[in-house]
């Protein structure tokens, strides 16, 4: 199996845990991440938001972990296949 096969089964297999682990984001998760999916900044979604910077740092943090993603592109990536946004 070639190194594009291997990364799509390894990347199949990592949404299926996220799957069988239920991740739920809560509506204040989803708004974050529809916001960073539009490419915003830390900054620009606070104030779209009404919230502190680091209230969105916290949301993304914790939307990192539930989706086991690394960065904002792979958080929304997720997100999207599993239906969550």
């Amino acid at each position: 199996m070639d190194g594009f096969h291997r990364l799509l089964t390894s990347e199949a297999d990592t949404l299926e845990e996220v799957k069988v682990s239920d991740a739920r984001l809560s509506p204040r998760e989803r708004a974050v991440l529809l916001l960073m999916g539009h490419g915003l900044s830390n900054k620009t979604i606070a104030r779209q938001l009404s919230i502190a910077p680091e209230t969105v740092k916290s949301h993304a943090k914790n939307i990192f972990w539930k989706l086991t993603a690394r960065s904002r592109a792979e958080a929304v990536y997720r997100a999207v296949a599993l239906g969550l946004i």
